[in-house]
Parts: structure tokens; C-alpha cells; sequence
């Protein structure tokens, strides 16, 4: 991340240096891999959950929720497939931004409902940066900062504050040049959402789908986009080009990297709150305290969240993760394995080495 997109870390997040190493664990959204989920949550600090805009929350999300916060996993969501709202439902900006709002707000109400004390309010709003809009097919997305940090120049405010104005009641007249909470009426006065952030994208991609680039040119060029296309670039037409163009104005590494960097909690944090749901001795002996303040130097507390069979017979990769101490190459560690009833059966039985 650049040195000035550093003024939005939350100033209550300690930060050591500019660099960050993130660890991406991706596990099945299907019903038949839930316990998949919980062996990957139970190794986590945060989860980007990904919600479909039109779709919203389904059932298996409301699962997979329930299990992150049970989890004390601190979520941010990301509402996409944000193509099909220019290319196949074709929303005008009103009807896509109350799809939005009633998405996230499913959303929260079941965050609101499973979230415990010790986690805190989890609830999530673009407002505060914790939802980022994306087209996952396209690989472009964004958050409400690219846009505010855009218009606050213009404005002469806060990106905080644009940011706030960007989303919900807050409607803009250019002809007026006044900002009401409410819709005056006149044909010019319009949602800031729908005036500076969907229609700006609706036109892009029109222009780019009709092969418009006449249009299309000089648009980007306001955006300094046009420079940072490849000379390959140019030649493009329709779909693939609208692809290329929104690649590169609205990269979606750089919004979910933003959301992951500033608004989930690093394992020192995390783990002082979830001590107590990892470890299930007493909570007071050195194991628990170690874990608790995420100590390098203390007893050695390693969770196997998966076992990969190898092709000699009764051996395993064990994959899990470091919750305390230090492991290295060559290290002899002691583990407590626990079996299902299944594996347990057939140990019994003699089908289990």
C-alpha cells in the first residue's frame, strides 16, 4: 500500500512498518464441505464473505456466519457478481443501490443476532469501509475510499466524511451545488451513491461494451486511467475490453487487500479474545497465556486443522497452524489426536492404522 492510503488504518490498530503478510485460506461454500469451514475458521482471524448482490444472503451463508462468529472471527463481506447489474438485470442506480442495502443489511441483522460480547459489534457498511463492492467473473471490485478519496479534493472535506456521504440518504444537486438528506425532487438532485460511484461505472462500461471510444477515451483519461493501459490495450473490443478497463481502474486486489490490511485483526490481536475458544484447559495456566498473547518464546501450541494422507500407507501431511511457541524442521512434537465416531469404528474394527 502507498504511504498516503496509510491516514485511513484505524488509529486504534497498532502498526509496525509498511509491509504485511497475509495468509489466504479458501474453503468450499457447499453444504456437504461444513466441516471443511469449521476446520478453516477455527485457524483464522477474519473472513471476507462473499454475498451475491441480486441473490443476497442464502442459507449456506447464514451457516457459514454463524459459524465464523461462534468462531469469534471478525467478518468483512464483499456483495458481487456487481456485473449483472450493468450487463444482464440492467438496474437503473436507485433499484441497484436498495439491492445493495437490503443485502448488507440481512447481513447484519444476522451478525447482530450471533455476535458475542467479547468479539464486539461486527455489523458491516460501506461507510466504514467493510464492504467492498466486486464482479469476482471480471476481477475488478472496490470500496467506498476510491471514490471518496476522488471527490473529497473536489468537495474540500475529510475522506472520512465523504465516505460517509457516499452512502445512504444523502442526495447532491449539481445545479444547486447542495448536499439534503432528503430527495428535493428536481430531476437533477440524485442518491450521492448513484450520481458519483454507479453511474460513473455505468458509463464506462456502456461505452466500452458499444465499442464507443470516442466516449470511452476521454473518460478514462479524466480517470488517469488511460496511461495505464497496455498498447494491446487499445485494440480490444467489447466485452474483453470492458474487462481490461475495469481491471485496471477498479484492480480488485487492491480493495480486498485495503478491507483485510485495515479491518481485520492481526493473530496478537485476535487471539486475545479468542483464547478461550481455542484452548480448553484453564484458562489461566502458562498453555492459555501463551496463547493469549500470541508468544513466540512460550510453550509450543500447534492446531492440525487437516490431515492429507501421503502415498505411504498410515502417513500424513499434518497442516495447521501456530497459536504459541516456535516449531521448526526436525522438531519431535507431542499431539492429542481426536477421531469421529466413523474413524473410531473402524480403528476398532481394524480398518484403521
Amino acid at each position: 500500500m502507498a504511504d498516503e492510503d496509510l491516514v485511513r488504518m484505524p488509529k486504534d490498530v497498532p502498526r509496525d512498518g509498511n509491509d504485511y503478510l497475509i495468509n489466504l485460506i479458501d474453503s468450499p461454500g457447499h453444504v456437504d464441505f461444513s466441516s471443511e469451514v469449521t476446520a478453516a475458521l477455527r485457524i483464522t482471524d477474519g473472513a471476507l464473505v462473499v454475498v451475491d448482490c441480486v441473490e443476497g444472503v442464502c442459507v449456506q451463508t447464514e451457516t457459514v456466519l454463524r459459524q465464523a462468529l461462534g468462531e469469534r472471527i471478525r467478518p468483512v463481506m464483499t456483495v458481487n457478481k456487481l456485473d449483472r447489474c450493468f450487463l444482464e438485470l440492467m438496474l437503473d442506480g436507485e433499484e441497484a443501490y436498495q439491492n445493495f442495502c437490503r443485502v448488507i443489511e440481512n447481513a447484519n441483522v444476522l451478525m447482530a443476532t450471533y455476535t458475542d460480547e467479547a468479539l464486539g459489534d461486527c455489523q458491516v457498511g460501506p461507510e466504514k469501509g467493510t464492504v467492498s463492492f466486486s464482479a469476482g467473473l471480471h476481477n475488478w471490485a472496490f470500496t467506498l475510499t476510491v471514490f471518496a478519496t476522488m471527490y473529497a479534493k473536489k468537495f474540500g472535506v475529510e475522506i472520512d466524511k465523504m465516505m460517509e456521504k457516499l452512502w445512504g440518504d444523502n442526495f447532491f444537486d449539481p445545479k444547486t451545488k447542495k448536499w439534503t438528506k432528503k430527495h428535493t425532487g428536481e430531476k437533477t438532485c440524485q442518491r450521492a451513491f448513484v450520481q458519483f460511484i454507479y453511474e460513473p461505472i455505468r458509463r464506462v462500461i456502456d461505452a466500452a461494451m458499444n465499442d464507443n471510444k470516442e466516449k470511452l477515451w476521454p473518460m478514462l483519461e479524466k480517470l488517469g486511467v488511460k496511461s495505464k493501459l497496455k498498447p494491446a490495450d487499445f485494440d480490444l473490443m467489447g466485452k474483453p475490453l470492458m474487462k481490461r478497463v475495469m481491471q485496471t481502474w477498479l484492480p480488485a486486489d487492491v480493495a480486498l487487500l485495503e478491507m483485510i490490511i485495515y479491518h481485520l485483526p492481526s493473530p496478537a490481536t485476535a487471539q486475545k479474545y479468542r483464547a478461550d475458544t481455542l484452548y480448553e484447559g484453564p484458562l489461566d495456566d502458562k498453555y492459555a497465556e501463551a496463547i493469549r498473547n500470541c508468544d513466540s518464546d512460550g510453550p509450543l501450541m500447534l492446531y492440525i486443522s487437516k490431515m492429507i494422507p501421503t502415498a505411504d500407507k498410515g502417513r500424513f501431511l499434518a497442516f495447521g497452524r501456530v497459536f504459541a511457541g516456535t516449531v521448526q524442521t526436525g522438531q519431535k512434537v507431542s499431539f492429542l489426536s481426536f477421531f469421529s465416531f466413523t474413524q473410531l469404528f473402524l480403528l476398532l474394527c481394524g480398518q484403521l492404522d
